[in-house]
Formats: structure tokens, C-alpha cells, sequence
């Protein structure tokens, strides 16, 4: 399949099918089209020996548990969207930067097999009461010793966890 396109935007003709790189060549103007996978920040936003965690009230995964973050926009800097996310989503500021990156990792996201690539970063709680909003049904505050017991989404944003609360 050529997601995210079928027919060339470029000249309207269909599509080959996608090479083993993953893209998909247009017959007509010979540009390739790529599946790529969509960018998206998400932080441990670390207090002390605690870290903030937020039940997805949207599928996929909804009822689940993951970090607070989201889709970047397509002219958007990582840190600016991930504390534009944390904002609608918590209602909080965070203190964070590049330097604060701490793993990438490409997933599926949902079941029709488009991927992401999830930017985690250790964040600093900087003060406000977390309200869940946009697509966040609660948070809560846990520490590295409640890890293995909640239902993570994703078992990458555990291992972020763990890495940020330094267990």
C-alpha cells in the first residue's frame, strides 16, 4: 500500500506500488512519494521521585495509559510542540530542551499500520494543577516503583519512564 497517497499529488496518476524503501514511484512525472512516519513529542514530566502519567480518553489505546504529548505539526519544533501538547492536554508548563531528549522510537499507531516516530524527553514540572483536557481522560503522579503494575499503551513510553525516574 502507498500511504499516504495512491495517486501522484503531483499529476493525479495512480500510483506503482511502494519499493522495499518504502515508496511508491509515479509512472508519469517519476517522483516517489514516501510513507513516512509522523513525528511525535511526548515527555516524563518528573517531579522529584515522581513522574505524571495520563489515561488516553481517545482510541487507540483509549482507557490506557501513556505520557503526556502529541502530534507535531508539520513546520513545528519538537520542544515548542510538546509544550504546546502539555498545555492543552494538562493545563501546565514544563522546563524542557533538546538536550533533554532521552530515546526515539518508530511504532505503529493504531490498527491501520501507519507508524509514528515517538520523541520521549524528560521534563521538569515547573508548578500548576495537572487538568486533564483535549484528549486526556485523568493523570495521576507515580513513582518508578508503579511502573510494572499500570497498563501503558505503549511499552516504550514505560521504558522513558523508568530512564527519566532513574530506575
Amino acid at each position: 500500500m502507498s500511504r499516504p497517497f495512491r495517486f501522484c499529488p503531483a499529476d493525479g496518476t495512480k500510483l506503482g506500488d511502494p519499493g522495499n524503501d518504502s515508496g511508491a514511484g509515479c509512472p508519469k512525472c517519476d517522483r516517489v512519494w514516501y510513507h513516512n512516519a509522523a513525528p511525535t513529542a511526548g515527555a516524563a514530566i518528573v517531579d522529584g521521585d515522581r513522574a505524571l502519567v495520563t489515561k488516553r480518553a481517545r482510541e487507540p489505546e483509549k482507557g490506557r495509559f501513556d505520557v503526556p504529548g502529541g502530534f507535531l505539526d508539520a513546520d513545528e519544533d519538537p520542544i515548542a510542540g510538546l509544550k504546546r501538547e502539555v498545555q492543552e492536554e494538562l493545563g501546565i508548563d514544563v522546563e524542557v530542551s533538546l538536550s533533554d531528549l532521552v530515546q526515539m522510537v518508530p511504532h505503529p499507531y493504531g490498527d491501520d499500520g501507519d507508524y509514528v516516530l515517538a520523541m520521549g524527553f524528560k521534563a521538569r514540572y515547573t508548578g500548576g494543577e495537572p487538568k486533564p483536557a483535549d484528549d486526556v481522560a485523568d493523570a495521576r503522579w507515580i513513582t518508578a516503583s508503579d511502573l510494572d503494575a499500570i497498563d501503558f499503551a505503549w511499552d516504550h513510553d514505560r521504558e522513558l519512564l523508568r530512564k527519566a525516574l532513574g530506575g
